[in-house]
């Protein structure tokens, strides 16, 4: 097995075996996506679905450029299929089927066509394609679609991988607790808390950051004579100035909530520094996850 385009995580078989029969069942255990029907006469070889995982996919492309694919490692909801199609299905109609299809969903094509049209994309043997598609939600992406396609053995074994990434956080299960977060604050003087999320552009906090809140509670219960900032902090999604804004209604949500549960007003005190002081790169989803957090500082 070799890696697909540029590591997508996609495998291409090398094996010189004939083709296998598409009229086959699905392979056990696969389930048709939401987002994307089967495709016709075609069979699913290889299948997988994770809840939260991590995909490099092609996000861009710069036209003439010695290496012209963008690639970028995203997280969410991993989907991933291997069809084998009907003999003689070209690998450029495989692609363009799903654009069309994906377009009327709403999705923006960034590049779609034969590899000729991509130098640097190395060809998959044969005629071969590929597509990369993103819908974005509240101004920012939300799923990615890459297509390849390949002719394995000829026209008659034409094979497509696709893999559709659904954006989005981790549902955090292993939570913050009290001493982890004192600790924290003894070494070094502050401590980042993740698990207090809010809703997509706004200051209104998600009923599941109730543990982690509880625990902060907890800390501030038990430690008496702490005094805290709560600095609310995003990625850079947006203008500096609306982040800075949206930021510090957070921390005062925060601050609100704890002072709702009985902690005295005058321990704590809350700021937002919007996307000014990253802790991850922000060119990739996973470095914006931990750029999107809440800081308790001692004061």
């Amino acid at each position: 097995m070799i890696r697909s385009i540029l590591g997508l995580a996609l495998w291409l078989a090398c094996t010189v075996a004939g083709p296998a029969d598409w009229k086959d069942k699905h392979v056990e255990g696969t389930r048709e996506h939401h987002l994307l029907k089967f495709y016709p006469e075609a069979r699913v070889d290889e299948y997988s679905a994770k809840d939260f995982d991590a995909a490099e996919i092609v996000t861009g492309y710069k036209k003439g450029a010695e290496e012209p694919a963008v690639t970028e490692t995203v997280e969410g909801a991993v989907t991933r299929f291997r069809y084998e199609h009907k003999p003689r299905t070209s690998p450029l109609e495989i692609v363009r089927q799903y654009e069309g299809a994906l377009k009327r969903q709403g999705f923006a094509t960034l590049v779609a066509g034969r590899d000729q049209q991509f130098p640097g994309l190395p060809a998959l043997g044969g005629s071969a394609a590929f597509g990369s598609f993103r819908l974005d939600r509240d101004g920012a992406p939300a799923v990615w679609v890459n297509v390849s396609a390949w002719e394995q053995n000829g026209p008659n074994d034409p094979m497509s991988d696709v893999v559709i990434v659904e954006i989005k956080g981790m549902e955090q299960k292993l939570e913050a607790n009290a001493a982890t977060m004192l600790q924290e604050i003894e070494q070094s003087g502050r401590v980042a808390v993740y698990g207090i999320t809010f809703e997509t552009g706004k200051a209104t906090i998600r009923p599941e950051s109730d543990k982690v809140l509880a625990e902060v509670l907890k800390l501030l219960n038990t430690n008496g004579s702490l005094k805290l900032r709560i600095e609310g902090h995003t990625d850079n999604v947006g203008a500096a100035a609306a982040n800075r804004k949206l930021s510090e209604e957070r921390a005062n949500a925060v601050k609100a909530w704890l002072v709702q549960k009985g902690v005295k007003p005058a321990t704590l005190a809350a700021s937002g520094s919007g996307d000014s002081k990253p802790v991850a790169d922000n060119g990739s989803e996973a470095g914006r996850a931990k750029n999107r957090r809440v800081e308790l500082v001692k004061q």
